[in-house]
């Protein structure tokens, strides 16, 4: 008798096949969830870092030139300079006119002309932020380029292009002298004894402009008119300065002392003010993958509401003494 035997070999099934797929596909999709929640994750960290560096930043830069505001080489009356002309103002004679060194714009709308009454024409309104603040800064460098003739250390000469405030007999005499490419400072002054010193000037208007490089790119940006060479131009400093709120202290009494913090003060306040407090709202350069920021945030006595976006923002503020802005004169 005769057997016959039939091996067979057997697959995967439909059913098996198709729960092998569905495993399969869970596998997929969790090795995806977890790449797209540490992407996610590192460019957060990575945002936050940026807001950090850049918000710290603005603030030392900010501190600075309002610590500075209205220091003329130590000089407590600068009202008999003559106030020059640059080439390139930003409003006639304004920017060596020494006689208001702090100015403001609260909560920008349209107008580009200040609590003192002048108009910033080398500003365009169409590039500043809504409802930001704008502040003008005016003073000389913190020290001295030559003092009774001798140069600071590290020094050996002047700067190019640069406008110093020039004053002789310790102060008695004092003017504007710009030293361009072809030369230093005058000879006779240079030399120990000359009672001639010479100290580098600054002006400059910090506003928040509404991109940083390309005029579509969207990104905010600290920026500043400045005095660079005899002109005012336009430098930017800062990317994702979103909104800078400044509010003064001003001294009613005489005494140094703050009695009042005031948000939009006159250019009378404004004269008496011996503290700025500034808040700025900075926001990451780049939107974060699956983040929503429905926060509300606080500029002093500004809200600003929820943006809704994927855009991370911290709020950073200091306050600031202003010891120059009401110094008596001599």
């Amino acid at each position: 008798m005769k057997f016959s035997r039939i091996d067979r070999q057997r697959g995967f099934s439909l059913i098996e096949l198709m729960v092998s797929i569905l495993l399969g596909l869970f596998l997929t999709a969790g090795v995806i969830s977890v790449y797209i929640d540490s992407k996610s994750n590192y460019q957060s960290e990575d945002e936050l870092a940026r807001i950090q560096e850049n918000g710290r930043y603005a603030l030392e830069l900010l501190k600075r030139e309002l610590a500075l505001v209205g220091f003329f080489g130590g000089n407590l009356n600068t009202g008999g300079i003559a106030p020059g002309t640059v080439t390139a103002d930003c409003s006639a004679n304004w920017t060596l006119n020494t006689d208001e060194p702090l100015d403001f714009i609260n909560d920008f709308a349209s107008s580009l002309t200040t609590v003192n009454g002048i108009t910033l024409g080398c500003l365009s309104s169409a590039d500043i932020v809504p409802g930001t603040d704008l502040v003008t800064i005016k003073r000389t460098a913190g020290d001295f380029t030559l003092k009774n003739g001798v140069y600071n250390d590290g020094l050996t000469k002047a700067d190019d292009s640069q406008w110093y405030l020039r004053m002789a007999g310790f102060g008695d005499v004092m003017e504007w002298t710009y030293i361009d490419s072809s030369g230093g400072f005058d000879s006779a002054d240079v030399g120990l004894g000359s009672e001639v010193a010479y100290w580098e000037y600054n002006t400059n208007i910090f506003y928040i402009r509404n991109y940083s490089v390309d005029t579509d790119d969207g990104v905010p940006t600290l920026c500043a008119e400045r005095l660079v060479g005899d002109s005012i131009s336009n430098q930017c400093l800062i990317e994702g300065i979103e909104d800078m709120q400044i509010e003064f202290g001003v001294d009613t009494d005489g005494d140094g002392v703050p009695n009042q913090f005031k948000a939009a003060p006159t250019g009378a306040e404004l004269g008496t003010a011996v503290v700025a407090r500034i808040y700025l709202l900075v926001r990451s350069i780049d939107p974060v993958a699956g983040y929503t920021n429905e926060k509300t945030y606080s500029l002093g006595e500004k809200a600003v509401a929820a943006k809704n976006d994927r855009y991370l923002r911290r709020v950073f503020t200091t306050t600031i003494q202003m010891r120059n802005t009401t110094l008596p004169a001599t």
